[in-house]
């Protein structure tokens, strides 16, 4: 009976051993514009949703379509959302309906060490 404990540990052990976990990669800093007709297209907030690893990122834009955060590197659907300053809400009443909610085939991709993220509408 003692031979069985003892192998069967080994056998655990050794599976256990074999076992290699991948690490998440850690968030890359990036900087981008967004453009609609090739011309900035700014205070929205531009929200990115993983479509494999990382968390939601809300990216606020400024009014010349500039914006920055950290994100995990990973493929991202993204849509536009209001901004949080109540003075350019307005803005977003413009902003075309399937632009206002994720969509799967619309998407970008982070690449670690990535720095430069352009959004084009």
């Amino acid at each position: 009976m003692r031979n069985l404990v003892i192998l069967f540990m080994a056998c655990l052990f050794t599976l256990g051993c074999g076992y290699r976990a991948e690490m998440l990669k850690g968030p890359t800093e990036v900087a981008g514009k967004v453009t609609k007709g090739g011309q900035p297209f700014g205070n929205v907030v531009l929200m990115l949703q993983p479509l494999e690893t990382g968390h939601p990122a809300p990216l606020e834009v400024k009014a010349d379509g500039s914006f920055k955060g950290s994100l995990v590197p990973g493929k991202y659907a993204y849509y536009l959302a209001p901004s949080n300053d109540s003075a350019q809400a307005a803005v977003f009443q413009g902003v075309d309906a399937s632009l206002k909610e994720a969509n799967m085939e619309r998407t970008v991709t982070v690449k670690e060490g990535q720095s430069q993220l352009d959004v084009a509408l």
